[in-house]
């Protein structure tokens, strides 16, 4: 918890004041609906450190059968825990009678993404009919975003996917172990290419073995694409 909190003179303009553990709002009424305090809650965590520049803040808005309530000192606000995806932010007030709520917040930031359009088993060929692209929570991603679905043609799946899920590179494997491959590289200005077959699964940019199928000599190449790979010479 900061040192400082930010006073707020709802919804006009915002002043700093000194304050060890909470955020102080003034709101200009005493009493306060559920929407109210919801909109109150929106306007403190844009102010907060803690969330992420970007993202966007998912209140659980407070039940309207809620009485309103009174309150005739400064709201206080605070995080009652940790700030991940979600969150619950407490609310009280001290005066004329000791009360408090609790908000629960959901964070997101979009992106663009490729997703999966339909349930995917491990071990399938990705072909174009089983991807789209479209917006998607960039915090559940559980790896590096695949860039367009074209990039990844022909990949394996190593996990399985489910419909509308987000497509990662840790996902896919886009070289697997005994694939064979394309090994392109440069020899004094020309591009020579032969066959060679991998010795491990690789993901773009990922530096893998792979055996010559002239020569059987092993190599250390760069995944640069699905089924090829790159040497320096």
């Amino acid at each position: 918890m900061k040192m400082y909190d930010k006073f707020l003179k709802y919804p006009l303009c915002s002043t700093l004041i000194a304050s060890t553990f909470f955020t102080v709002f003034s709101l200009q009424a005493a009493s306060f609906s559920p929407a109210q305090l919801t909109a109150a809650t929106a306007d403190w965590l844009k102010q907060q450190d803690e969330v992420p520049d970007g993202t966007q803040s998912q209140i659980a808005p407070l039940d309207q059968r809620l009485a309103s309530k009174e309150c005739d000192q400064p709201l206080l606000f605070n995080f009652a825990g940790p700030v991940n995806n979600q969150a619950t932010v407490h609310i009280r007030c001290q005066s004329p009678q000791p009360w408090q709520l609790f908000v629960s917040v959901r964070f997101s930031q979009q992106t663009d993404a490729v997703l999966s359009l339909r349930n995917i088993p491990s071990g399938s060929l990705i072909t174009a009919d089983m991807l789209t692209t479209g917006q998607a929570d960039l915090r559940l991603a559980r790896g590096s975003l695949v860039q367009s679905p074209v990039s990844v043609l022909g990949a394996r799946v190593k996990r399985s996917l489910s419909a509308g899920q987000v497509v990662t590179l840790q996902d896919l494997c886009l070289v697997c172990k005994g694939d064979i491959v394309t090994i392109s590289g440069l020899n004094n200005g020309l591009e020579v290419k032969t066959a060679g077959i991998a010795q491990m699964d690789g993901i773009l940019g990922d530096q893998i073995r792979v055996s010559n199928r002239q020569s059987n000599r092993i190599v250390v190449a760069e995944v640069v694409a699905v089924k090829k790979v790159a040497i320096k010479f």
